[in-house]
């Protein structure tokens, strides 16, 4: 009786104890244990991995979990191209392929997924999954395999559309859907796969509207030469290190020819001429730009009327671009002036005539907010006389160094019609009588009106460089105001110097333009000369900094890069590069070696060795930090599993 009595206490006590345990557990989301990072793998697909006689509408993969399909429809190429895009769906862990048109009789079709199927937790991708079938009795399996490549700078062109076309009339590429095609990965690499034997044309095309054709000057273009022909071979090789048995093992590999191919992607020069824009933004200039060089095809009269000399053309350097400078200022007065344009055109017939548009170039001055006026003071009552309108010059003066390899370099506002180069004075700072020093004055032919003056300048020295006022007038009338500027130009032992050395030249010999560019991706361009007789390009004066190196076999010898023609056959001029960063050291020569002579496999892959370099020895460091403290926290490591990002892993082995 008394330990039925404290039954409910014992209750009481045993609630009360778990309410206190549980109002001490830690709050938080659970761990999850460690991340998912194997990829789903592939266990049965319908028909099976090469496969004969197929005759279904669909393709059904069933994996070992759940999967995302998001990618497939975007990344998915099947070859030959269907002319209906499939529908793309799951059930379950099955993804399903499921076809919207009859194919195509005794053809084997390839389905490249490349990464785009990915499990759902983690988003673990299946890393370069190819499945074929063939709706024939014969399964086909050569195979076409290459790189795509940037023709100016050698860039891989990632997602580029590689195609075999069997029809091979120069015009197909133009009009007839591709035998086989194939896109190419983030490093430019290519396979067209499953191609059955015969003789095809390979080409390359941007093709930015996914019609599988090129559009002829719209769009990046690659082509081969030659006609393709696939092939296959299996070679024997015999293991000569098995024992203990009588005859030798026999292994081999299939060797698949013809060798990859390095395609250089370009965009034609066709001429489509076509205003593409044109504006007045002050009401002494207007700006008209064009699809194609205008030069000596350009022409302008003002409608209704009759004023004659009333502008000045200025054209840009690849005359695309024309300004015209309002010269009369009664023409300019006018908000509104209608203009015909006169320029060459092509017709169907591929023949030039003569087009004239008609067009109203408009402006407006803007309205100025009213202010209030202050009253004069007696100060104020006597006027002065306004300032006389002079521009400014704009030069590279300014700075406080001038580099040993540079030159001054003066720009106007506004187009000149008269320059007095003997009110130029260049002088030593030092020099208290300002004794003139010789300099060569012109006039830059790559800018309008800009001006460069250039002398030997002498290492460590400072110099003064004036312009008298007045020494300059614009077409305006406008006279330049006086300019005087001081600067410096740096020790010799500042600069280093970089020699080209090659050590075969091409054959036949064609002219090699080395360009030293800066070391980034901006192909910006510091210093370029040719190689000379002796096969050396030297390059003095050069900053202490880390650059690149180019060259490009200037075929025609016009001191620039030249793009490709597919009507002509002829291919972008060749460019190669030097695949290691340059790094350049004051009163230090740095002389390259270089093996010149042409090579059609070149592939660009650029390294700073030095920076690598760095990178080794700061994660060696790291690593030893942490062996040494591996109590330490280590930084950016989430908390919480379900937040963290999917990680890497191979794929499958079932079908590759």
């Amino acid at each position: 009786m008394q330990i039925r009595g404290k039954i409910p206490l014992l209750i009481v006590a045993v609630l009360a104890w778990i309410v206190i345990i549980s109002s001490c557990a830690n709050q938080g989301m659970p761990t999850g244990g460690p991340r998912d990072s194997i990829p789903p793998i592939l266990l049965e697909t319908s028909p099976e991995f090469k496969s004969l006689n197929f005759s279904g509408n669909k393709v059904q993969f069933t994996f070992n979990e759940y999967i995302l399909s998001d990618e497939v429809s975007e990344k998915l190429v099947i070859s030959p191209p269907l002319g209906k895009r499939p529908i793309i769906r799951t059930k379950g862990k099955s993804l399903i392929i499921q076809f919207n048109e009859d194919l195509l009789d005794s053809t084997t079709y390839s389905l490249d997924f490349k990464n785009s199927i990915a499990d759902n937790n983690e988003r673990n991708p299946y890393k370069n999954m190819r499945f074929s079938f063939s709706t024939g009795d014969v399964y086909d399996s050569l195979r076409v395999a290459g790189w795509l490549m940037n023709a100016f700078n050698l860039e891989p062109v990632e997602s580029g559309l590689v195609v075999l076309q069997k029809n091979l009339h120069d015009s197909a590429v133009y009009t007839v859907r591709p035998s086989y095609i194939a896109k190419t990965d983030e490093a430019g690499i290519f396979l067209i796969d499953n191609i059955a034997p015969g003789k095809y044309n390979l080409f390359a095309i941007n093709d930015a509207n996914n019609d599988l054709i090129y559009n002829e000057g719209a769009e990046e273009f690659a082509f081969v030469d030659s006609i393709v022909i696939p092939s296959a071979e299996f070679v024997e090789e015999i293991d000569t290190v098995v024992k203990g048995t009588d005859s030798l093992l026999v292994l081999g590999h299939t060797h698949f020819y013809p060798e990859p191919f390095y395609l250089h992607q370009f965009t034609e020069e066709i001429f489509d001429q076509y205003m593409d824009s044109y504006s007045r933004k002050t009401r002494y200039k207007c700006s008209f730009i064009f699809s194609e060089p205008v030069k000596d095809t350009f022409n302008i009269n003002l409608v209704d009327n009759d004023a004659t000399n009333w502008y000045q053309l200025e054209y840009n350097e690849i005359m695309d671009s024309v300004d015209v400078w309002i010269v009369d200022t009664m023409v300019a007065r006018l908000d509104t002036l209608v203009m015909e344009l006169s320029y060459y055109q092509l017709d169907s017939a591929a023949q030039l005539y003569i087009q004239k548009d008609t067009i109203e170039m408009n402006f407006t001055d803007k309205v100025k907010k009213k202010t209030k006026k202050k009253r004069k003071s007696k100060d104020d009552e006597t006027e002065k006389p306004k300032p006389i309108e002079q521009f400014v010059w704009k030069t590279n003066a300014s700075a406080s160094i001038m580099e040993i390899n540079n030159s001054i370099s003066l720009v106007a506002p506004e187009p000149v019609s008269y320059f007095d180069s003997t009110q130029i004075l260049l002088y030593f700072t030092e020099d208290t009588l300002k004794t003139p020093l010789k300099f060569k004055f012109e006039k830059d032919t790559t800018a309008w009106r800009q001006y460069r003056i250039s002398t030997k300048w002498e290492p460590d020295t400072k110099y003064t460089f004036e312009i008298d006022s007045a020494a300059c007038t614009n077409i305006y009338g406008i006279t330049s105001k006086r300019l005087s500027k001081k600067f410096k130009t740096r020790e010799e032992d500042y600069y280093g110097t970089v020699l080209i050395k090659a050590t075969e030249m091409p054959n036949p010999l064609c002219p090699l333009l080395v360009q030293l560019l800066k070391n980034n991706d901006d192909e910006t361009v510091i210093m370029e000369q040719y190689i000379a007789k002796d096969g050396t390009a030297t390059f003095s004066f050069i900053s202490p900094e880390k650059y690149r190196v180019k060259v490009i076999y200037d075929e025609n010898g016009n001191g620039k890069w030249d793009t490709g023609s597919y009507q002509d056959k002829t291919q972008a001029e060749r460019v190669v590069y030097n695949n290691e960063v340059v790094k350049v050291r004051s009163n230090w020569e740095k002389e390259l070696s270089w093996d010149l002579k042409r090579d059609l496999t070149f592939v660009k892959n650029i390294r700073d060795y030095e920076l690598e370099e760095q990178q080794r020895k700061a994660a060696e460091k790291k690593a030893r930090e942490e062996k040494e403290n591996p109590d330490r926290p280590k930084q950016n490591q989430n908390q919480n599993n379900m937040f963290q990002g999917g990680g890497t892993g191979g794929g499958g082995d079932i079908i590759r």
